[in-house]
């Protein structure tokens, strides 16, 4: 097991896709472009900014999926596509999870590649004629890099199967006080809202 880490953003993702560090700069849903992190500096990052959470690259990659950035698809490279054995995929027409286009899979939607249908040219045309995009198998394929579904992360667990153990957030201490004033009259303690009005144990006005 390696003792490499991922830094998510856990502010937000995209779609259901967790997101991370990218390497260069920048965040990214696809792990094959996150930075990998040694554990010293995944827990430094995580004290300045405890929203990034470190994850073992182990643990995150045991549980990834396959998705396709319809970014990076253009339906003319798409038909110059050389496509040997005429199996295509099945998509659904403007569906996405985030920027993942949408497949017809064995048991319903899924933004999953593994678990989308594939069926070959005989069969492509009645998919078509139901108003679903085909794509080239070895054209998605090519195009497509593993992502991982934000909810199937636990951070205690994955923390807890390499022995990692965070530090609790330095917060900056409460300066509770620093909006009070003294009352001009009394020398009492007046909150920013009291200054306003008159002092509630001498009456002094105090309003600039």
């Amino acid at each position: 097991m390696s003792d490499l880490f991922y830094l998510q953003d856990s502010r937000s993702n995209v779609g259901s896709r967790a997101m991370f560090w990218r390497e260069g700069g920048g965040y990214t849903s696809n792990l094959d472009e996150a930075e990998q992190f040694k554990r010293e500096s995944a827990v430094k990052q995580y004290e300045c900014r405890e929203t990034d959470l470190p994850w073992p690259v182990d643990y995150v990659r045991a549980r990834a999926e396959v998705g396709v950035d319809c970014q990076y698809l253009t339906r003319s490279e798409a038909e110059a596509y050389r496509n040997e054995d005429g199996r295509v995929y099945v998509a659904y027409a403007r569906e996405w999870d985030g920027n993942d286009l949408v497949w017809r899979g064995g048991k319903g939607p899924t933004a999953n590649l593994e678990d989308a249908i594939h069926p070959g040219a005989a069969d492509a045309a009645g998919y078509l004629a139901q108003g679903f995009e085909l794509w080239p198998c070895g054209y998605i394929v090519e195009r497509s890099r593993p992502v991982v579904l934000a909810a199937l992360l636990d951070h205690k667990q994955a923390l807890r199967s390499v022995g990692l153990k965070l530090p609790k957030p330095k917060r900056p201490r409460s300066h509770r006080h620093s909006d009070r004033l003294n009352c001009d009259g009394c020398g009492r303690f007046l909150s920013d809202r009291q200054r306003f009005e008159d002092c509630p144990n001498c009456g002094a006005r105090n309003a600039p």
